[in-house]
């Protein structure tokens, strides 16, 4: 089961090569300033995820003895997927005077239609966790398609109405760690990894809602639920 159908085996395997060649990537944020001000306006669903704290925290407590000193492993009420980036924080580390602009378009961006998906609850599959060069994410299928529909519709309508370029993921996921530093010795960590990741799927859970999201702390570490979109 792992880490096909949620992940792509060949891709996978690729990233472990290189992960070997080069180590991993440290997130120069977390392991320097992770409680820096900033201004970030996403578009997710589940913050935290649409699953119960116990499913999760089993989890958490694994790689925390795994990797407690050379990562930052999300605790649950930190965990999420997003949908798009409207405003990635990152290019906002600090509130500005552009950040003020863009506080302006918050109430216009809630009551715009263009959020209004009409959209009934669906139902995501949360796979093992899958380890990669600057994180280890959740993959997350859709199988009924809803979410690159919404990612298809909103992103470019976001665009024309309020000029805010969306960034959009690749695939759908949750990242739940980031590297501090990179391990002693990397071939023994992914051995680990994989081994503790091995079978451990999360299952299902059921989407009902979208959130428009103010981060104020990086990775959506604290922040602000703006407004809740529901999926009835």
């Amino acid at each position: 089961m792992y880490p096909e159908p949620y992940f792509d085996k060949q891709i996978l395997s690729k990233e472990h090569k290189e992960i070997k060649k080069t180590g991993f990537v440290v997130d120069t944020i977390l392991a320097h300033d992770p409680n820096m001000s900033v201004y970030g306006l996403n578009i997710t669903m589940g913050w935290p995820l649409p699953i119960s704290l116990n499913s999760y925290e089993m989890l958490y407590r694994e790689l925390m003895v795994l990797s407690s000193e050379n990562a930052y492993v999300y605790p649950y009420a930190q965990t999420h997927m997003t949908l798009m980036t409207l405003v990635n924080f990152k290019k906002n580390r600090y509130p500005n005077e552009k950040t003020e602009c863009i506080k302006t378009l918050v109430p216009e961006i809630i009551s715009s239609s263009c959020l209004e998906a009409g959209l009934k609850p669906f139902m995501i599959n949360i796979g093992p966790p899958v380890l990669l060069k600057s994180a280890a994410i959740l993959p997350v299928l859709n199988f009924t398609r809803e979410v690159l529909r919404l990612r298809e519709k909103i992103a470019p309508l976001l665009n024309k109405a309020f000029s805010l370029k969306a960034e959009v993921p690749q695939n759908i996921h949750s990242t739940i760690l980031r590297f501090l530093k990179n391990p002693s010795d990397t071939n023994a960590f992914i051995k680990k990894f994989e081994s503790l990741a091995k079978n451990k799927i999360i299952g299902q859970a059921v989407i009902n809602e979208l959130s428009l999201t103010l981060e104020t702390k990086p990775y959506m570490r604290d922040g602000i639920n703006l407004h809740r979109f529901s999926l009835t």
